[in-house]
């Protein structure tokens, strides 16, 4: 009699397994989401050939705050300029990208200076943005292999969670984490994480507008989680997309006095 229950029992578990199997959907499934084509998606929201910001960085140390104010061009992944307004002891500052090199010209001291390498990842201005973090702006797609993770709910929206790898083990941060929600196409939060796999930064996309015929974040919070207690908030005050760029702006003789 024992045998047989454990028969009958042995089968009942066998054909259990084989239910919870077949019933198990994979999450692309389940959410109708392919990864790399919503990443393409967010892309087509954010990026553009060039770009034109007014903006501010709101840098808060767990003690004082401080505003910097900036205008921006930006031209595909190779090329940005920036010119500092305020505050006095910032401004007239100007920073020029060009491929993987960054100048930095300051009028107090009226010389500029070279960022290169492993330089860029520094703290800019005592910001939680670096130098590489404030001057890229690489299609995600481009640069990332995408996979959804999970679907759960982040300030009440559905999101797809993409998890992003690297294709170039040269790209800053091997991985990335993306709250997006898929109706919008708009990322809600952002975690990046160094070559360790050590999460390091994480980002919060805050207030999105109509732009054109796009979706952007009225602001970006920025916090460097290998400090402690600080923020930056990066205010998109103007914003225009696909827009004419004097050549001047991206040569050397710009950062002069």
């Amino acid at each position: 009699m024992n045998k047989l229950f454990l028969k009958v029992l042995g089968v009942i578990v066998v054909f259990s397994s084989f239910l919870v199997t077949s019933l198990v959907v994979r999450p692309t499934q389940a959410a109708g989401i392919d990864p790399q084509t919503l990443l393409e998606a967010v892309d087509d929201n954010l990026w553009s050939n060039t770009k034109y910001i007014e903006g501010r960085l709101i840098i808060n140390n767990g003690r004082l705050e401080r505003i910097l104010e900036m205008v921006s061009w930006m031209e595909g992944v190779e090329r940005s300029y920036s010119f500092y307004k305020a505050p006095p002891r910032e401004k007239g500052t100007k920073m020029l990208k060009i491929g993987s090199k960054l100048w930095m010209y300051t009028p107090r001291t009226d010389r500029k200076i070279l960022i290169a390498g492993h330089l860029l990842r520094q703290s800019m201005m005592g910001s939680d943005l670096s130098y590489e973090d404030m001057m890229e702006d690489k299609k995600l797609s481009y640069t990332y292999r995408a996979s959804l993770e999970r679907v759960e709910k982040f300030g009440g929206v559905s999101c797809g969670i993409l998890r992003l790898e690297a294709l170039d083990k040269a790209t800053t941060y091997q991985k990335r984490k993306l709250w997006v929600d898929p109706k919008r196409k708009v990322i809600l939060r952002q975690e990046l994480y160094a070559k360790s796999g050590m999460l390091i930064k994480d980002v919060e996309f805050l207030g999105y507008r109509p732009v054109g015929s796009r979706l952007f974040p009225e602001k970006m919070v920025f916090r460097d989680l290998l400090k402690q207690n600080t923020q930056t908030i990066y205010v998109f005050d103007v914003i225009k997309f696909d827009i004419k760029i004097p050549t001047k702006y991206f040569s050397q003789s710009i950062l002069k006095r």
